[in-house]
């Protein structure tokens, strides 16, 4: 019990730093939460207007495509939402702790803007067929999952070999399992997304694995090392080590 105490309190630690030295997921976050907090305060039908203006719908995106698929990512649906913008925090953090800030926030608009115009396309298909109502043209879309599905995606390269599976189970059960029996367009949304992540894991793992190794090191992930995970330094990154490419 002493030992499953102290390694969470190991893992809060690490958390709490990595999110402190994350400006990306501090200045997002910060952004998301404020204005949740804003819209919670106006009245319903300012709030429902500003919802509709700002979304990341099919008739939104055709008028004016930048600002739907910008400004739809700050916006929450529901103040319960809140929750997932602390999951966006850490994963942002973790993911700037490995890749960098620009590396970062590619990931994110990979996630965010591909999602969208997936979902857009998919739209645009089914109402040409018949398959939906015209009327899903106009409606909501917004909120921070298409970011977060995107990010958590390309963190499975960071985590250990002997967890990977499980954490991609975690993700699938998360952005995937549930358009099984709901079928909305938020679900494809987020199964693009995800799918956007894990390529860029592919691609992202494989050139910093390339770059250490040319460089004659190698993080504890890249080597299978077991005992390191998201939440402890390599090798490289404790005290004294010379500074690997997953520092920011």
């Amino acid at each position: 019990m002493t030992t499953a105490r102290a390694a969470a309190r190991v893992v809060l630690r690490d958390v709490g730093a990595t999110v402190r030295r994350s400006d990306v997921a501090l200045v997002y976050g910060g952004l998301v939460t404020l204005g949740a907090l804003v819209m919670a305060f106006l009245p319903d039908a300012t709030a429902a207007a500003v919802t509709a203006h700002v979304s990341g719908n099919l008739d939104n995106l055709r008028e004016r495509p930048v600002e739907a698929l910008v400004a739809s990512a700050f916006v929450l649906p529901h103040l319960s939402n809140l929750l997932l913008v602390v999951v966006l925090v850490i994963a942002v953090g973790y993911a700037q702790r490995w890749l960098g800030r620009a590396a970062t926030v590619a990931v994110m608009v990979a996630g965010q803007v591909g999602a969208s115009l997936v979902v857009g396309a998919v739209l645009t298909t089914g109402i040409a067929r018949g398959w939906l109502s015209p009327t899903i043209a106009g409606v909501s879309d917004v909120g921070v999952s298409y970011v977060v599905a995107g990010v958590t995606g390309v963190l499975v390269a960071r985590v250990p070999r002997r967890w990977r599976w499980w954490y991609l189970g975690v993700l699938l059960a998360a952005w995937v399992l549930p358009g099984v029996w709901q079928r909305t367009f938020t679900d494809v949304g987020h199964a693009t997304a995800l799918v956007i992540g894990l390529l860029l894991a592919f691609v992202l793992g494989r050139a910093v694995a390339a770059a250490a190794t040319t460089h004659g090191w190698r993080p504890g992930w890249a080597r299978g090392d077991d005992r390191h995970s998201p939440f402890t330094p390599d090798r490289d990154e404790r005290p004294g080590g010379s500074r690997g490419p997953d520092q920011p």
